[in-house]
């Protein structure tokens, strides 16, 4: 991964895409966040989160992302996948092939390299999944998301991106806030499980912002 940076590593007149799954289409979510925020600082940003996306998916369709990075002049990157990695070949998911924590280490190499080779993208961000699934998904999957942050973590190292922790900050988190966790459901950090709190959302952005030395 990259060094700690000395500066912030978006500069005014960036214009940055977020790849991700449900976590970052949502709306209202953490793009939006960033995206109110950031634009005081003259940054735009493209948000390209489809819901139930993983990292083949995001292959597949990377032809369409490389279209709008091109044609938009985006030269920064920042990718949020591993929920739907992890979740999917099992419980209610598995009827869908398995994505093992390697082949989600090779596809997020892949991702970063296309761009690379494909468009003018300079700056790229990994961020790690979330720190676990809650509720009945947990019941279901149970602690499943740790080696792809693992992966997730790797992959930052071999393609030398900025690496955004989300799995320890959200542990944090959670660890600091247990004593709010609802008796009955058992979530704290999400609505159903996977998707987060809009507190949690805001965190998200917040983390982003100062691991991108960002923070106001």
């Amino acid at each position: 991964m990259l060094e700690q940076l000395q500066s912030p590593w978006l500069q005014s007149g960036d214009k940055l895409l977020c790849l991700g799954d449900s976590l970052t289409a949502a709306d209202p979510g953490y793009v939006q966040i960033l995206t109110e925020t950031l634009a005081r600082k003259n940054i735009q940003i493209f948000n390209a989160g489809v819901g139930g996306d993983k990292t083949p998916s995001t292959l597949a369709r990377l032809e369409s992302v490389i279209k709008t990075v091109n044609e938009n002049k985006i030269n920064a990157v920042s990718i949020f996948l591993g929920t739907n990695d992890a979740a999917i070949g099992h419980g209610i998911w598995a009827d869908e092939p398995a994505v093992s924590p390697e082949t989600y280490y090779d596809n997020l190499c892949w991702i970063v390299h296309l761009l690379k080779q494909r468009c003018n993208v300079k700056k790229f961000s990994i961020a790690t999944p979330l720190w676990r699934f809650e509720g009945t998904t947990y019941a279901m999957h149970g602690d499943i998301l740790k080696p792809y942050a693992l992966m997730a973590r790797a992959a930052a190292d071999k393609m030398q991106t900025l690496l955004v922790p989300m799995d320890v900050v959200s542990e944090h988190f959670y660890q600091q806030n247990i004593q709010r966790r609802d008796p009955e459901t058992g979530l704290l950090m999400t609505t159903d499980g996977t998707h987060p709190t809009g507190e949690v959302y805001r965190l998200i952005a917040e983390t982003f912002m100062k691991f991108w030395q960002m923070a106001e």
